[in-house]
């Protein structure tokens, strides 16, 4: 029996060390993350070489785009143009309205209609963002109930593979998804109701469907991010797989008859330019540029696949267990190296090299694609088997298995030519010879392969068919804490040898021993064995092979194991290290912003050196608080710290949300800088101001004193780089556009206004009739030497000073004609009037000030 056991064991010797070592390796750089990557990017293939999917009957999509806002002629969309939107569809009896609009804010005209229409409207859900940057959801709306959340959840290469099914906030409240809501709402009413299956494992049904949430090392995913209640996407589609109208058809009424009765509506934005657009799996399809999903869209999937799956049964997107994906890469680490060992070792082959190189090539890319297409064939039907990890064991047990063949073909060589030698000079003793020279070398053989199993580093225990234990090596010995023991069978290796799972004081399973089930015929590999000697546990990996017989019949069981104690160690450093990089990364950002590195082309602060600089066309936008040191005088250090974060925290986002970043806080002052439109740096601008209205609310309340903030914007070339020294240096842009912005903040205090920008930014705009703006003013600012044109953005105005200034426009520009002119008097009498409609416009008043003051200094000048 041992001889034929070593027969079968010298013959596949290459095979039985090198398949399970390659998947041992790729095992392990697969639970280390190093595929995951590119087990997406086979995800993201899968879903993009699927044939295209029926458009979903129940659900239509609402878009809305730049041809859209233009035919309003704002955005955010108004109250009022928003309420006969919803009115509109409300009349064609859908299930369900989602607006996936965010509408915190009222954006008047119209929003007191609005919020009478939420109130009646009991099958219309809004939107709130509960992760990170929290946006509420409209007031009345929350009151009600009748909100879903917005988040999505983005893989580490940003893309959305996951479905946010619902979020448990830290005050004990579970809030659904909108999708989530939507398509609850449509089954409640066709009498389908989710309830829990169980408790513990938290496996919901609903309908037809089981759902099952995702631990994080499903599928491609290695220690993922798996807060709330998240689903792999099974998607539908992109927009062309969903029924759609787009706003300006809504608002006209040129919807068909009918064609909206009972289903799902969601509203969204789908334009370039509004910037609620992610990646996916269908960004990437080989042409053109990438082309990013709404967030609507997204959405409409989310729904889509929660009422396929509860109502027809289309199926969530499965995965296997970790230890069946194991047992995957190593099968295909043996095909690997099974195939390798057949065509090398066929005897058509022998003297033909080139041949079997090219036979040895086409053998392995043919295994990689049946791999690749089978798994493909398998995600059609909607599983998710690892491709890149079982690929890799494949390719790596071929090529090694080509390189030991190499190696023996060479020593085989070697000894023929010696035995053809003592052949030749010694024929008359040819038989004995071949005796001696056989004998020596089954002496030899068993020899090599005694010392190769004792010197490998890892235990290696043999067990015959009937389970009797009667081999262990050095190394298995050392682990285990002891050899062969007399009469013990491998059904009773857990108990003898102290083997548990790993974590618990549970002897190991004797029906999962990799041992047993090798005895049954399994390849197995397990990880999650630990070995307990007295006050030491030692967690293994282990490896069980079937030896077969010429007949098909098990003859042995070869196991082998190592100690992953150092390997363990190792993953939890790493997790350690990347969390404090993570951590640190964050940190850094927060210093120096992300913008500024990919505007200088940089993809790490690391990556960053002293001169570095890039010229580029930028809006800049100085803000600075009036009187801040009078104010600042009436409060300890403490205190002015405190309000200075708290302004400062209100302001940030405002920049943030219109594609800006900070580049420096100069006490009470900031500097931000626009790479994108001129709109954005507006925009930002307007925001602050409306911000800076709650705060002042807010402080009222406490009894503190309202403050007040200028702001400046300029467009034009500048120079962003890096200053200063080896040992310190800092971020800035350069500029005489830097400079200019800074001078029109001043300008806001003698012109009593909040919201200045210059001529080259007011050309810039793409379209300026968007913005409540008028021309004050040309003026020589300092360190300029050519006059400057002025305007004034009051959009955040108090609303009765806006409006007075909207009524007044015509007036006041043709005031300022006049008086540019020369004609002081009537310029006098049109800017009174305009006085005398709107008392606040206090650039009238500087202004009819001025042509006073003038006509006395013609008058006495006159008179002398």
């Amino acid at each position: 029996m041992w001889s034929k056991l070593r027969q079968s064991i010298w013959e596949y010797r290459g095979i039985l060390t090198i398949a399970p070592s390659v998947a041992g390796l790729v095992m392990t750089a697969s639970s280390l993350g190093l595929f995951q990557l590119m087990e997406w990017a086979t995800l993201d293939q899968f879903f993009r070489w699927r044939p295209r999917e029926p458009v979903d009957p129940r659900i239509t999509i609402v878009t809305i785009d730049e041809s859209d806002i233009t035919h309003v002629g704002q955005w955010p969309v108004p109250d009022a143009v928003l309420a006969k939107l919803i009115e509109n569809l409300r009349k064609h009896n859908p299930k369900a309205i989602g607006l996936d609009l965010y509408r915190d804010l009222p954006v008047e005209p119209g929003h007191q209609a609005l919020v009478e229409l939420f109130k009646n409207t009991p099958n219309l859900i809004g939107v709130e963002k509960a992760v990170g940057n929290a946006v509420p959801p409209p007031p009345i709306l929350k009151q009600l109930d009748r909100v879903g959340l917005a988040d999505l959840v983005l893989d580490a290469d940003g893309k959305v593979r996951r479905g946010l099914i619902s979020v448990r906030t830290g005050e004990g409240q579970t809030k659904l998804g909108l999708g989530t809501t939507l398509a609850l709402m449509y089954l409640e009413a066709e009498g389908i109701k989710l309830k829990m299956l169980d408790a513990k494992k938290k496996y919901l049904g609903l309908g037809k469907a089981v759902f099952m949430p995702l631990m994080g090392n499903e599928g491609g995913y290695v220690r993922a991010n798996t807060g709330g209640y998240q689903i792999l996407l099974n998607y539908r589609g992109k927009l062309e797989n969903f029924e759609h109208l787009s706003m300006k058809d809504v608002l006209e009424n040129r919807i068909p008859p009918n064609s909206l009765r009972d289903r799902i509506i969601l509203i969204g934005a789908t334009g370039a330019s509004l910037n609620d657009l992610f990646f996916t799996p269908y960004t990437y399809g080989g042409e053109g540029s990438p082309q990013r999903t709404p967030g609507v869209v997204i959405h409409a999937n989310i729904t889509s696949q929660i009422l396929s799956a509860a109502i027809e049964g289309r199926r969530f997107i499965r995965v296997w267990d970790e230890p069946i994906e194991w047992l995957w890469i190593l099968v295909w680490s043996f095909a690997g190296a099974g195939t390798s060992w057949i065509v090398l070792a066929a005897k058509p082959l022998a003297d033909r090299l080139a041949l079997k190189a090219t036979v040895f090539l086409i053998s392995l890319l043919l295994g990689g694609v049946m791999l690749v297409g089978g798994s493909y064939v398998a995600f059609l039907a909607s599983w998710w088997f690892p491709v890149i990890a079982p690929l890799v064991a494949f390719t790596g047990s071929g090529i090694a298995i080509a390189g030991y063949n190499s190696l023996e073909l060479q020593q085989e060589k070697a000894d023929l030519e010696i035995l053809l030698e003592t052949t030749t000079e010694h024929a008359d003793a040819l038989a004995t010879d071949l005796e001696h020279k056989a004998s020596e070398a089954i002496r030899e053989s068993e020899r090599k392969l005694a010392q190769f199993l004792e010197a490998v580093p890892v235990g290696v225990v043999v067990a015959d068919a009937s389970g009797k234990l009667y081999y262990f090596n050095h190394a298995a010995q050392q682990l285990l804490g002891k050899g062969v023991v007399p009469d013990a069978t491998a059904e009773q290796i857990a108990e003898v040898y102290q083997t548990y799972i790993a974590g618990t004081n549970q002897l190991y399973p004797v029906e999962k021993l990799p041992i047993v089930r090798a005895l049954r015929g399994e390849i197995s590999a397990v990880e999650d064995i630990e070995i307990h000697q007295e006050h030491k546990i030692i967690p293994i990996e282990v490896w069980g092979t079937p030896i077969y017989d010429r007949d098909g019949k098990v003859n042995y069981a070869i196991i082998v194991f190592r100690d992953i104690t150092e390997r363990k160690k190792a993953e939890a450093d790493r997790i350690k290290l990347t969390t404090e990089l993570i951590q640190l990364n964050v940190a850094y950002s927060r210093f120096v912003p992300r913008q500024f590195l990919q505007l200088l082309n940089k993809e790490s602060i690391i990556d960053v050196q002293l001169g570095d600089q890039v010229q580029q066309e930028m809006s800049v936008l100085f803000s600075d608080i009036r009187d801040f040191t009078t104010l600042s005088e009436t409060m300890t250090p403490s205190e002015n710290f405190k309000f200075i974060n708290a302004y400062l925290s209100r302001m940030e986002p405002a920049i943030q949300e219109n594609n800006g970043f900070i580049d420096k806080y100069i006490g009470d002052a900031i500097m931000a800088l626009f790479s994108g439109s001129a709109d954005d740096a507006v925009k930002a601008g307007i925001a602050m101001l409306q911000r800076l209205a709650e705060f002042n609310t807010n402080r009222g309340r406490l009894g503190r004193p309202h403050i007040k903030i200028g702001i400046g914007i300029n467009t034009g070339s500048m120079m962003l780089g890096t200053v200063g020294g080896h040992s310190r240096m800092d971020g800035t842009a350069i500029s005489d556009a830097v400079n200019l912005a800074s001078r029109l903040e001043g300008l806001t205090k003698n012109y009593g206004v909040a919201l200045l920008i210059s001529e080259k930014t007011f050309l810039a705009l793409n379209n300026p009739a968007d913005y409540a703006i008028r021309r004050i003013d040309r003026v020589k600012v300092k360190g300029k030497s050519e006059q400057v044109i002025v305007y004034e953005v009051f959009d955040a105005d108090a609303p009765e000073v806006k409006e007075g200034k909207l009524f007044t426009a015509a007036v006041f520009k043709q005031a300022i004609v006049l008086y540019n002119s020369g004609n002081l008097s009537e310029a006098a009498q049109l800017f009174s009037h305009c006085l005398h409609l709107n008392p606040g416009d206090k650039v009238a008043k500087i202004y009819l000030e001025r042509c006073q003051q003038q006509e006395t200094v013609e008058a006495l000048n006159h008179n002398v």
